[in-house]
């Protein structure tokens, strides 16, 4: 009985194990946008499993360095606002506009408004302090802002990253998201002269409401664990 159990417990791992090298050498997908013209190309599945891992680790550990030994929540939003200003800029003219991983923004050392962004909210998820952002869109389809928001001490902080924008009192305090969208006009005296397509802010920070949190966020899909359990729930929900 015992030898039976061992042989059925060795062919199951056996079983398993086939079944992970075969998950590992499927083929699997990226996608890079170029001038938004999207390619896909095919990888082997353990290269991009080996990407996905090497770009967390990254993020892990440039987030520590900017970071340093800052614990609060708002010093360390506002030390990756700040690196995140200094080391992306904005895209030159006439440069080619490459959508793909956070990490090659980090690399290439410039972005659209979007992408910078993704940068500040994807770092400073990685420090624990939960970011994500948003376009905030008018009528008009060219008439798009985007924003950034931290959970800086249990309450959503909001920047704008490409305009060097923080929303902050006269004091320095930061300011939420309910504050801003119950007074617009609070983001007119803070960015003074930025005008967005000629627009005020407070055009676009009347359409906060309703607020929505993602579930997960874009930046924790980017972490093995929340990933998986991301892809597990999918999996789940598609089969339901």
């Amino acid at each position: 009985m015992t030898r039976g159990r061992a042989s059925l417990r060795g062919l199951m791992a056996a079983g398993v194990a086939a079944a992970l090298l075969y998950a590992l050498s499927a083929p699997a997908t990226t996608r890079q946008g170029v001038n938004f013209v999207v390619a896909t190309t095919r990888i082997p599945r353990h290269v991009k499993a080996l990407g996905f891992l090497h770009r967390d680790a990254q993020y892990r550990l440039l987030a520590g360095q900017i970071t340093g030994a800052l614990r609060g929540d708002e010093e360390r939003a506002l030390a990756v606002f700040r690196w995140t200003r200094a080391h992306i800029l904005p895209t030159p003219g006439g440069w080619p506009i490459v959508d793909d991983h956070v990490l090659h923004i980090v690399i290439r050392g410039y972005g659209v408004e979007d992408q910078m962004a993704d940068v500040f909210t994807t770092l400073l998820t990685y420090t624990g302090v939960p970011a994500f952002w948003k376009p905030i869109k008018l009528a008009d389809p060219e008439a798009m802002l985007i924003l950034s928001f931290a959970n800086v001490d249990g309450r959503w902080a909001v920047f704008d990253v490409a305009h060097n924008v923080i929303f902050a009192d006269a004091q320095g305090r930061l300011l939420d998201v309910e504050t801003l969208a119950a007074t617009p006009s609070l983001g007119d005296t803070i960015a003074g002269d930025v005008r967005l397509l000629g627009l005020p802010y407070s055009r676009y920070l009347a359409l906060l409401r309703p607020f929505t949190v993602p579930k997960p966020l874009r930046a924790q899909k980017q972490m093995p664990w929340p990933r998986f359990w991301h892809e597990l729930h999918q999996a789940i929900g598609i089969r339901r």
